[in-house]
């Protein structure tokens, strides 16, 4: 009885050590799981910005010139320039070249279902150097590509202003990518998009790139995104940043005229990116993107749909003002001055900044009112931003 009960006493210990180191090598593998997932959706965020997904849209159907005409308040100055206006390349070229501050603005075409409206006068009188507008995802299948509705933005925009249309290779064919070039817009933000297809022609941004150049030549501005978010570490550079920097001098290569940044709270990791980017060789003109949310809600959404939220630290000074939406804004406005004070003090050539508001600019007007009374932002001569 005693050696039976030995016996069993073993069994069972090898029993209970093989169901351990089953249970053991299960969690490493959700662990690792975890961990890729993580390290995925930091790679997305990438282009959380530039295209997203159809949150509370509704598909505007035909010709929406009349609408357009009721949407978007000019300027006199953009009446009397109306015409053509310069590639975006040339200009912010022209602006780096004479070390002058400038800024854009990226919207969506719609707010909530309905189309997005901008009175260009709230801006003076220091006005956009330019605007981009955002992909959504649905616009894949809208028939013909003329009528997405960024697209009939950008057409109505484009006499006023230099105007910049998002393009994802998401569920795109080579023939509706060479229905798009057709149009003849003269930039583009080429953006690979969050979600991938198997029925989609191309798989990575470079070879969007590679194919808009070769079909436009040099008649197309080409952007392209860059990520701050791909941490940057204190004695050696990140894979992810190896990774990104590789895709950037990729796409560089085949045609790429402009970075323009995703948003970023943290001045500092920022920079790092910059200096980074800089270090490798790459002259390409950057824009950086600063979001400026001008309440607790605005923020929240933001985080919600593109993933990218305020550091541990900021975050617990955003719940001391959580309460007061003025006291919300100035929090975000002081940021973002912070942000932009610090890329220019790194002296790296950068003097543009792309503001993303998610189509609410409370905080944005808040902070160019501040540029203007530091000294940042000066108006210069409409002729001197170059030839079209």
């Amino acid at each position: 009885m005693c050696v039976n009960g030995t016996r069993n006493q073993t069994a069972a210990a090898l029993l209970l050590r093989h169901v351990r180191t089953i249970a053991q090598h299960r969690v490493s593998q959700l662990i690792g799981r975890n961990q890729l997932l993580a390290r995925s959706a930091r790679v997305n965020i990438e282009l959380a910005m530039h295209a997203l997904e159809p949150n509370g849209t509704r598909r505007f159907g035909g010709d929406l010139s009349k609408r357009l005409l009721d949407c978007f308040q000019f300027t006199p100055e953009q009446l009397a320039g109306r015409g053509e206006q310069p590639y975006i390349s040339d200009l912010v070229s022209d602006k780096v070249a004479r070390g002058e501050f400038f800024y854009g603005i990226e919207i969506s075409a719609q707010s909530g279902g309905r189309l997005t409206c901008v009175d260009f006068n709230r801006f003076q009188p220091i006005l956009p150097a330019l605007i981009s507008i955002v992909w959504l995802c649905h616009y894949w299948d809208v028939t013909p590509m003329e009528r997405v509705d960024s697209l009939q933005m950008i057409r109505h925009l484009e006499p006023y202003i230099p105007a910049m249309p998002n393009f994802s290779i998401y569920m795109m064919t080579k023939e509706r990518i060479d229905e798009f070039l057709a149009l003849n817009f003269k930039n583009l933000l080429a953006v690979r998009g969050n979600r991938s297809d198997d029925s989609q022609f191309y798989t990575y941004g470079y070879q969007l790139v590679e194919h808009a150049r070769r079909a436009r030549k040099s008649n197309l501005t080409i952007a392209i995104p860059g990520y701050p978010l791909c941490h940057v570490g204190s004695d050696r550079r990140s894979s992810d940043m190896l990774i990104h920097l590789e895709h950037l001098k990729q796409k560089i290569d085949n045609g790429a005229d402009l970075i323009m940044t995703q948003m970023c709270y943290t001045a500092e990791m920022i920079v790092e990116y910059l200096r980074c980017v800089r270090n490798e060789g790459i002259v390409t003109p950057i824009m950086v993107g600063v979001g400026v949310p001008e309440s607790l809600k605005s923020y929240q959404i933001m985080q919600s749909i593109t993933g990218i939220e305020l550091p541990a630290e900021e975050r617990a000074e955003l719940r001391k003002v959580e309460s007061d939406n003025a006291k919300v804004r100035e929090y975000f406005v002081q940021l973002a001055l912070g942000v932009i004070q610090k890329v220019l003090d790194a002296k790296l050539d950068v003097y543009g900044i792309q503001f993303y508001a998610m189509n609410r600019f409370g905080g944005v007007y808040e902070v160019l009112k501040r540029l203007r009374q530091m000294g940042i932002l000066k108006e210069t001569r409409r002729e001197a931003c170059g030839d079209s």
